[in-house]
């Protein structure tokens, strides 16, 4: 082999090397960085995710006090959890829930799952209400399908929304002082998860008021650009004006953290969230938020619809107890009858007065005898 030879090829595998090692997010700022990630994730969304939130603070107002033991109230807030599983897959418009609501002290347990699948195109959800069953078997081993007409999801422009998502991202958070996003260091458990930068976001409660603002104007100017419905569009101004009043009556502060490798796939999530309502002085929640993504371009999905496992609201039946409860059981009380349906030819007969009997004689008194009269 000619020494040019030698020398060339691991001068080119190295370059090559370099070249699949450059990362997307390299010499970028922090908050490029983030929105980055963030509009890449929009766009091409397939995952797995398991996550859970849950209460780590709880601040209650002095009157509230007085009705309640605050540290007993703040001890049952925290035994409450909301676990997440799921799966997204956002070029084919479909999401699926796991959600898993839990209380949990010390030898006690007990919780309650309901799984979902939403296609966000048609506006469709599924919903395993498998722990009802007892009350309603018709729903065992069923997936209840919820729609919404056909017809009017025609008007809804739900694909052309999530094309625009990356630009909509885009537009909210570069609305966000830069100062806000910070890079962290990596811990080993970062590193061991293949992540390659922690990204901050810090927002007051102007800042998150204005980021959720922002992102409900954009989303809602493109369903108002993209649907020819008046009434959609109308809407769409209504959901803007009533998330409006909604930050006037809570403010809300943050502190998110986005864990990202080098190709800049979002790989966990944690948030930190304090909610304040303005018309409570001193209450205040504090919720937790974590979430971890998996099986990146390769999710997997649980809840399967089939024309066997799905049951429609139409063919959902009143079990036999209801009937009971309804008032047709052996102690409901006597129902009226109805009155006898009466045919086209019976009703054209004019309806005949019923004779009326003669009045009754009235018995004439026995006379008393009189007394003979003497001459």
């Amino acid at each position: 082999m000619p020494v040019i030879t030698r020398i060339a090829l691991p001068v080119a595998a190295s370059l090559a090397l370099a070249g699949c090692a450059t990362s997307p997010l390299a010499n970028k700022t922090a908050d490029d960085a983030a929105i980055y990630t963030l509009q890449q994730s929009s766009l091409d969304a397939r995952y797995n995710f398991d996550g859970t939130l849950r209460i780590s603070d709880l601040d209650m107002p002095a009157e509230l006090g007085s009705l309640a033991n605050p540290d007993l109230v703040k001890d049952v807030a925290r035994s409450f959890s909301f676990d997440m599983r799921g799966a997204v897959d956002m070029p084919a418009s479909r999401i699926e829930l796991v959600p898993t609501f839990r209380f949990a002290r010390p030898n006690l347990e007990s919780w309650v799952r309901v799984p979902m699948l939403f296609q966000l195109n048609t506006l469709t959800a599924w919903v395993d209400a498998s722990a009802l069953d007892l009350a309603l078997p018709q729903l065992h081993g069923k997936l209840l399908k919820l729609t919404v007409p056909q017809d009017k999801v025609a008007d809804i422009p739900v694909d052309a929304v999530m094309r625009d998502l990356p630009l909509i991202i885009g537009k909210a958070y570069a609305a966000v002082d830069k100062k806000a996003f910070t890079f962290q260091p990596l811990s080993d458990s970062d590193r061991q998860k293949g992540a390659s930068y922690r990204i901050r976001l810090t927002l007051d409660p102007a800042a998150d008021a204005q980021l959720g603002r922002i992102m409900l104007q954009e989303v809602a100017a493109r369903v108002k650009r993209y649907s020819a419905s008046k009434e959609v569009q109308a809407l769409a101004d209504k959901l803007s004006e009533e998330v409006a009043m909604a930050q006037g009556e809570m403010a809300s502060e943050s502190q998110t953290e986005l864990l990202v490798d080098s190709q800049a796939k979002l790989l966990a999530m944690e948030e930190q969230r304090t909610l304040r309502a303005s018309k409570l002085k001193g209450f205040s929640v504090t919720l937790r938020t974590q979430m971890a993504m998996r099986n990146h371009g390769q999710p997997v999905f649980t809840v399967l619809p089939t024309a066997a496992n799905v049951l429609t609201l139409d063919e959902l039946k009143a079990p036999s107890w209801f009937s009971g409860v309804a008032g047709k059981g052996g102690d409901a009380e006597p129902v009226e009858a109805a009155e006898p349906e009466v045919d086209a030819a019976e009703a054209a007969v004019p309806a005949q007065a019923a004779p009326v009997a003669p009045a009754a004689k009235a018995k004439a008194k026995p006379r008393k005898p009189q007394p003979n009269k003497v001459n």
